[in-house]
Parts: C-alpha cells; structure tokens; sequence
C-alpha cells in the first residue's frame, strides 16, 4: 500500500460543562460529529516530508516531526482535497492532526490507536469530542480530566501539554436531522486570546456545572434518544445563556448575538454556537426555507457570512486505501 485517502468529519463542540473542579474533575464536554465540512487527505509513502499546501505546510511540518520522534517513518506526501475553515468551531486543528497522524499510521502500519495518536499529537487536553469525533462520529460525553493530578490549570487543548485525552462516558448516533450551519464573519478566537480568556474567566462558579448537568442529563440527551426535535432544540437554547457558553458568544461581540436571535425569530426551534464560534448550528422543521432567510439576513451584515446544511456523521473518519 503507496496511497491512502483519509476523510475526517468536523465537530460541533455545544459546551464545557466544569470549569471548576470542585469534585475532583475539570472540563468535561458534549458535542456532534457533522458530515461537512471536512478535510479530505491525500497521502502517500514517500522519502522525506512534503506539503502540497502553503496553508497547512507549517502546521502539518510540526505534526510530522512530532510523530518521527516516536515512530520510525521516513516521510510523507499529503495534499488536502477538501479543507476545514481554522478557527471557526469545527475542531480543525484535532481533525488536521488527526486526519494527518492517521495517514501516517495506515500507511506505515504502525498499528496505533486513535488514542495513541491524539497523545502523539498533542489533541485533547481539554475536550474530548473531537477525537471521539474522529474515532466514531456520532454524539458525544465526555467525562473531562482529573483535577489537579491529571490537569492542573484551565487551559484550551492546544496549550494543555501533554495531558491524555478525557473518557468517553457516552457515545450515541444522532438522528437524522437536517443540520443549518451558519457561519457569519466575525472574530477567530485562537491562540493568546483564547489562553488569555481561560486564565482570567475560571474557574466559573460551580453551580453553573450542576445547571448545565441537569440539562444535558434530563432533557438534551432523553431528546436524543426519543428523536423529539423540540426537546433538543430547547435544550440548545438553554445552554447558550449561561456558563462558559455564554462567555463564547460574549467574546465574540454583537455579530454572533444577532445571528442566533435571528435565527430562532425566523423558524428555528433551536440555534447554539459550537465552541468559540463564529459557526452556529441551527435546527428546525423547514431549514431550506431558513437558508434562504439565512442567506438574505447574512448579506446585512458588515462582513457578511455563509450557510449550508449538513447532517450528523455516525461513522468517524474513514480511510480508503489504495
């Protein structure tokens, strides 16, 4: 086997449930793999790395070099068919690491985990969901990391270290629900910002756990299970006005608010932003005649923005050999 084609899904990350601690444990999350948008990976065995890709060359450099200094591989060719926007609340940087570990690993035979590798690469320091993503779509609980032995300070993934990835508490397929992603152009909250933000806003109060808690526990997941659309959407709206969730959406500025009040005044049943933003998922019983509502009401926007729909994804990424 020269050539391997890895397809990731994206994730909707809906919330961090402890920013606390106070029982023991921090972080903790809940979300959805999505079908797109995604990146889709070409690669091949070769003799030295190379990036066909001046977007991703720097980024997918590190990861490689990461990975020779555990595994034993001479080199890489990638270049990327499809592309997951960076910092917009669809997990890119675990689904590009992900995605680019795996093609070193199916290539290769190194016959590791996707655990493994998310430890390889430095992915899940906080949440979760995007490996859970990766490994098995579908939706996601995480149970966070033990506080203090385990992970000692309030940190996004991307600046935890080397802390292992958290538990998967449980992982259920998501109905077939039409999916409305809308993505206005707003802030990109990443790197210093998004450290800065967690160093000076936590820990939260512990109570916020406990409300979030009996959220997700007494009516988003029974709303899973049972297919009730309402129930779900509820619950998402509920989330978005308290807790660390409420801290995304302010740190995004008045663009984000907007696009949810829009939303939900225009037909959705439900409207919440995944992660830091700026993409937010809309759900809803007629979601074409919504995306075109969408579509008009993004170009009054300053910087305008992008919709479309998309579903669930149940199945992780996949990997077609050649």
């Amino acid at each position: 086997m020269h050539r391997v084609k890895i397809t990731t899904p994206s994730r909707l990350h809906f919330a961090l449930i402890d920013l606390n601690g106070w029982l023991g444990r921090i972080d903790g999350s809940i979300g959805l793999a999505i079908n797109s948008p995604n990146f889709q990976i070409i690669a091949e065995r070769s003799d030295r790395i190379q990036v066909a890709s001046d977007k991703y060359r720097e980024r997918a450099y590190a990861i490689f070099e990461r990975l020779q200094t555990r595994y034993d591989f001479p080199g890489i060719h990638v270049r990327f068919a499809s592309e997951i926007p960076a910092h917009s609340g669809f997990g890119f940087g675990t689904q590009l690491a992900l995605g680019l570990a795996q093609a070193v690993n199916t290539l290769y035979e190194l016959g590791l985990s996707v655990a493994e590798l998310a430890l390889s690469v430095g992915r899940g320091g906080t949440s979760g969901i995007g490996i859970a993503a990766f490994e098995t779509g579908g939706f996601i609980l995480d149970g966070g990391h033990r506080f203090p032995d385990e992970k000692s300070s309030f940190l996004p993934s991307s600046a935890a270290g080397m802390v292992p990835p958290p538990p998967t508490l449980l992982r259920y397929p998501f109905p077939d629900w039409d999916l409305l992603i809308v993505i206005p152009n707003c802030t990109h909250i990443s790197g210093e910002t998004e450290v800065n933000l967690f160093q000076t806003l936590c820990p939260q109060p512990h109570a916020t756990a406990a409300q979030l808690s009996h959220i997700i526990l007494l009516q988003l997941l029974p709303a899973i299970v049972e297919k009730n659309l309402r129930a779900f959407g509820d619950a998402i709206n509920r989330i978005q006005t308290f807790g660390w969730k409420k801290v995304e959406i302010d740190a995004q500025g008045g663009v984000l608010q907007q696009t949810l009040d829009f939303l939900r005044d225009n037909g959705a049943i439900g409207a919440g932003v995944s992660s830091w933003g700026p993409a937010i998922v809309a759900l809803g019983a007629d979601l074409r005649d919504l995306k075109e509502k969408t579509q008009a009401f993004l170009k009054t926007l300053p910087d305008g923005g992008r919709c479309f729909i998309t579903q669930a994804n149940n199945e992780g990424a996949s990997v077609e050999r050649e």
